[in-house]
């Protein structure tokens, strides 16, 4: 979250509640001074338990009791009414409204019951002397919590100061990061510009046309495909322009939502476009000014055209720099929603390709001869591939991979490359899915074939480098109207300037490439790379390019991988692209195999995130190497934080999801040893993280994140003695959040109970018992076909069992099965966890930990369980505060700012 009004507004608001909190807090001293005081001089233990239980119910909101009261007590119970009134109603202690009812009848009780030992009121009173205490430690860490947040507030708008008025030095900011963040960003800024900003003078328009004429007009059905997808485009363009009315209020909010999704915005855009979709009335006013703009589009030019739009760069945890335009708000919600609808309308047509006969279905070539056996043998239906392997692969590749980048309706907005939300099914997900596909089709092809090659590459600088006259030509060919054309090059050739260079930046026109999160120039990109796409597919007679935008995977046998290689080398050199050699390689392992990569295939390796696919050990494997630059990173970024929530954010995005998302999700197909060495390396890298930050114990021992934070904290704010479960329970009980990866990790291990090679047994088996049972039949009923005039021996098992992937159920159970996420085994309730449990019911109904344990996730379930023993002890429940003593909206306001990482 950037500096800017909103953490000041936030700042105001948290200060107030302070002071608030402050005001309950002298309240409750005082309270709490009379009720020891009224205990000190009572003249027995029962006195003494009656006056401390009377005045903490009191405290706590309960309704008064007057089970042990005379009629003069009684009278009197409108005395400090006034006072009660202004405490915070509802505080949550240890004992809970049937624990006070039931010691006030045990008290009354021991008034005139003598089996009621003194031993036992002196529990009595231990048990209220504790929950006092309770009650005073809510209000300490309600104070505590504040300070957190305010000190988060104060490092957003860039005035923070140490609790002493000191700089703090146990985060304080890396001397070295501004030198390094810079010196690579500059680096990489200059390589974009000498590409945004220069034309491609490498491409021929005529060799493009040339090209795609060949591709598309090779029959008479890809001829007709393509006629279709071009009348079904010009069609839309002719109509989108004529519109009378183009979008109201009830579309700008799906338009909105779009733009905020695609992260282009800068914070104060951003929180302005919030703010505008709040009131209908604003909103309105936004939908008739673009509908204004929408109606004189052949006009239209960027907004501050001649004072240039700025640009930013932000780095990405990956280290890699990308730049973002800051254009005029209305412009960009005026680009999103042409976007989306050119979008939405591209992949419909471009999908209507897919499955017209110009495409080209991947199948095993049976032989009449074997057709007709199986008829004979099996029955009439016998040669039926619904359900096949060869359907399933199809199936996943039209729905998860084909133009993946499009969304495929209005409201699903813009789809985001690098997006790790919580969408149904976001790109990440996508991206770990295709690496199990890899992985579970390498299992396949070597069961089957004995061998298996894969190809893997993307281009370099795909966005920047992308000539203009490749995506024109393009979009012309497939029949887009001119009047579209002409706002095509406006909207690609922006003025642009630098914001970092201030006010004297220079202007300069965009000649090359596409914009950052624009779903408009995703249109562009998509539609050129389709027809890579449908290259591949004509070349290898109907396989798979497996792409997620400009990261295309290819594997198969040895011949196959070739001719797609070669496909996509052509259409490389005719488009003016560039393939990224650092991306770019190919594996083969198997038996059958030389496992020396063919000369026609590139000598790379293949690689993902932390991933690199060893051929010897026929899997993924971490790149240690790899994995110790980004332990410095992590510590350059955690250093830079100067808040402690700051400090959790980035060790949560970095740790908790960065970490982990790039050693990729685990599935069957990888086994338990995916899962061994993911959790292995995490601990390496926190061991090696606090090595760097704490350095090593006398006893040669390492912190981990608990023990820093603790450190931290202690020297900070002067708390000390906070639990485990502080730090990991979520904020609404008072807690940190810190997220732990090795969870999830271990609860998934639980869950892979079997090996690829069991399954594939186990498949052999039901196509032997399945072979068995079809031979019996034949035995009993004869053929199928009434003409046979004698009966042939049944065929063999290794006839039965010739054509697996269009034939056989069972091989497709086992490519499902390896393909699957293991599902995370949930710890069990305990029932000490239980009795807590039932404490949040009133005042924490919802939430990460709740009263309800069937509502919780797994993650939270084993978080829950394993810190609670310690949250009761030190805060006598699951909930260290009371929700009302922190301000827990502030807090999730700024939770739901997108993290910038340092530079």
């Amino acid at each position: 979250m950037a500096n800017g009004a909103l953490p000041q507004t936030l700042k105001s608001i948290t200060a107030t509640k302070i002071n608030e909190l402050s005001k309950q807090r002298v309240l409750f001293d005082q309270r709490k001074a009379e009720i020891l005081a009224d205990a000190n001089a009572a003249p027995d233990l029962r006195t003494r338990a009656q006056a401390l239980l009377h005045g903490i119910s009191r405290l706590k909101g309960y309704p008064k009791d007057s089970l042990d009261k005379d009629d003069r007590d009684l009278d009197a119970e409108t005395l400090d009414e006034e006072l009660e009134d202004n405490l915070p109603s509802r505080i949550l202690g240890r004992l809970q409204p049937e624990d006070h009812r039931n010691m006030s009848r045990f008290l009354l009780q021991s008034r005139h019951d003598s089996s009621i030992s003194q031993t036992a009121l002196q529990d009595r009173i231990a048990q209220l002397e504790k929950e006092l205490r309770y009650l005073e430690i809510k209000h300490e860490h309600g104070d505590f919590y504040s300070k957190l947040v305010a000190e988060w507030l104060s490092e957003l708008d860039g005035s923070i100061t140490s609790p002493a008025g000191e700089t703090n030095s146990t985060t304080g900011p890396d001397p070295t990061l501004e030198k390094v963040g810079r010196a690579e960003m500059h680096d990489q800024r200059a390589t974009w510009e000498s590409l945004v900003f220069t034309p491609a003078t490498h491409v021929n328009e005529e060799a493009i046309k040339s090209y795609l004429n060949n591709l598309f007009t090779q029959t008479k059905l890809s001829q007709q495909a393509l006629k279709d997808l071009r009348q079904s485009l010009q069609s839309f363009g002719t109509e989108l322009a004529s519109r009378g009315k183009w979008l109201d209020v009830s579309e700008l909010k799906w338009v909105s939502r779009a733009l905020l999704k695609a992260d282009l915005l800068s914070d104060e855009k951003t929180a302005i476009l919030k703010e505008f979709m709040r009131n209908n009335e604003v909103a309105q006013e936004v939908a008739d000014v673009l509908n204004m703009r929408l109606a004189s589009l052949e006009s239209w030019t960027w907004a501050g055209d001649a004072e240039g739009i700025p640009v930013q760069m932000r780095r990405h945890l990956n280290g890699k720099y990308r730049v973002f335009m800051d254009e005029d708000l209305l412009d960009a919600l005026m680009l999103q929603y042409l976007g989306t609808i050119w979008a939405v309308k591209l992949r419909e047509v471009f999908e209507t390709f897919l499955q017209s006969n110009a495409w080209k279905t991947l199948h095993e070539d049976i032989s009449e001869e074997d057709k007709e056996m199986r008829k004979y043998f099996l029955g009439r239906n016998a040669n039926s591939d619904s359900g096949s392997l060869n359907k399933i692969r199809k199936k996943t590749y039209s729905e998860e991979y084909f133009m993946s980048q499009l969304p495929a309706s209005t409201d699903e907005g813009a789809r985001l490359y690098d997006e790790d939300g919580s969408d149904l099914k976001n790109a990440l997900d996508t991206k770990h899915s295709l690496l199990h596909l890899l992985i579970t089709e390498s299992i396949i092809h070597k069961h089957q074939r004995g061998e298996f090659t894969a190809v893997r590459s993307d281009f370099e600088w795909f966005g920047p480098s992308m000539p203009h006259a490749t995506l024109l030509t393009v979009m012309k060919f497939f029949g887009v109207p001119e009047l579209w054309m002409k706002f095509f090059v406006l909207f690609l050739e922006a003025p642009l300037k630098f914001s970092q260079d201030g006010a004297d930046a220079s202007i300069q026109v965009r000649k090359r490439g596409l914009p950052m999160s624009h779903t408009l120039g995703d249109c562009l990109g998509e539609s050129v790379l389709f027809c890579m796409d449908y290259a591949v597919n004509q070349a290898t007679e109907g396989a798979f390019l497996y792409r997620l935008h400009d990261d295309f995977w290819f594997w198969g046998t040895e011949k196959s991988c070739v001719k797609a290689w070669q496909a996509m080398e052509q259409f490389t050199e005719v488009m003016g692209l560039k393939f990224n050699e650092e991306k770019t390689g190919s594996v083969q392992m198997g038996p059958n195999t030389t496992l020396k990569e063919s000369t026609l295939l590139p000598t790379g390796e293949i690689r993902w995130g932390f991933l690199v696919l060893d051929a010897k050990k026929e899997r993924f494997i971490i790149d240690q190497a790899q994995v110790d630059q980004h332990i410095e990173e992590l510590s350059r970024q955690l250093s830079s934080c100067e808040s402690v929530f700051a400090w959790v954010q980035a060790w949560n995005s970095y740790f908790g999801r960065f970490f982990t998302n790039n050693f990729a999700k685990p599935a069957i197909c990888f086994g338990r040893d995916h899962i061994d060495m993911a959790i292995s390396t995490l601990g390496r890298i926190e061991q090696g993280l606090f090595r760097t930050l704490d350095g090593e114990s006398p006893s040669g021992q390492t912190s981990g994140v608990t023990d820093h934070l603790r450190t931290v904290i202690a020297n900070r704010f002067d708390i000390h003695d906070l639990p485990d479960g502080f730090f990991y329970y979520p904020v609404e009980l008072g807690g940190l959040e810190l997220l732990n990866p090795f969870i999830r990790l271990l609860a998934m291990r639980e869950n892979i109970k079997t090996t690829p090679r069991k399954l594939l047994h186990k498949a052999s088996l039901k196509e032997e018992k399945k072979y068995e049972a079809a031979k019996e039949r034949f035995k009993l009923n004869g053929p199928d076909i009434w003409s046979a005039k004698q009966t042939k021996p049944f065929m063999s098992l290794e006839e039965y069992t010739r054509y697996p992937e269009t034939f056989s159920l069972s091989l497709v159970d086992v490519y499902k099965q390896l393909t699957e996420v293991p599902s995370e085994t949930s710890v069990a309730l305990t029932w000490g966890f239980e009795r807590e449990q039932n404490s949040l019911r009133q005042l924490f109904p919802e939430g990460s930990i709740q009263y309800h344990w069937g509502s919780m996730e797994p993650y939270w379930k084993w978080v829950a369980e394993l810190y609670s023993e310690e949250m009761v002890r030190t805060y006598g429940g699951l909930a260290a505060v009371n929700r009302e003593f922190m301000p827990l909206g502030v807090v999730k306001t700024l939770r739901e700012g997108k993290f910038r990482w340092q530079i």
